[in-house]
């Protein structure tokens, strides 16, 4: 069974990950799953406050490791689902802000020997914080503490620009990418 080809869109908050998501889900050829970090990360955060809304406090749950738990544990899993998925033959389009060293660190060890193309989503600040102010979902300030910090590898298969490009040409320029090349960027990176 040959490895799933895994779509890793790496940027920050409001640079049009998940809308470049929703738009290779339509015009892929192959059947992908659709695989986020905010919903691995909402989906704890829904299960501890089911867990213990009942026994404890509100008060009581922000005493909880929670920040530990997510980095340490809900994140490594999103990882290695990742590459147990691809394993597997199914095909990923991964929607991630890496702002960790460590997070970086472990996906280049997980995924350098499969088909990940890592790809950057980028967009200038200014429309950032135009499009966090917008959607009203988001801190403002959110995509300007991450930008340093998401893209500080600076090593892609391919870069994309939301804001130079519409939403399906950056689709477009994946899907070509992708058909056209093989991923490098993974692998150069773990040597």
């Amino acid at each position: 069974m040959n490895n799933g080809i895994v779509i890793f869109l790496n940027g920050t908050s409001s640079s049009g990950k998940t809308s470049i998501s929703n738009e290779l889900l339509q015009v892929l050829e192959e059947d992908f799953m659709y695989f986020s970090v905010d919903n691995a990360i909402a989906g704890v955060n829904d299960m501890l406050m089911s867990m213990f809304s009942e026994s404890i406090s509100i008060e009581d749950i922000k005493t909880i490791e929670r920040e530990e738990l997510i980095e340490n544990s809900v994140i490594s899993l999103f990882h290695h689902s990742i590459k147990a998925f691809s394993m597997i033959g199914k095909n990923i389009i991964v929607d991630h802000v890496l702002i960790e060293q460590r997070w970086l660190e472990e996906c280049i060890e997980l995924l350098h020997n499969t088909q990940t193309f890592l790809i950057g989503v980028q967009c200038p600040l200014e429309e950032l914080e135009r499009r966090e102010r917008h959607r009203g979902d988001r801190p403002i300030g959110l995509a300007k503490a991450q930008m340093d910090l998401v893209h500080r590898h600076n090593q892609y298969d391919l870069t994309v620009n939301t804001h130079t490009n519409s939403i399906a040409e950056c689709a477009d320029l994946i899907k070509q990418f992708i058909t056209t090349n093989h991923p490098k960027a993974l692998n150069e990176m773990n040597d």
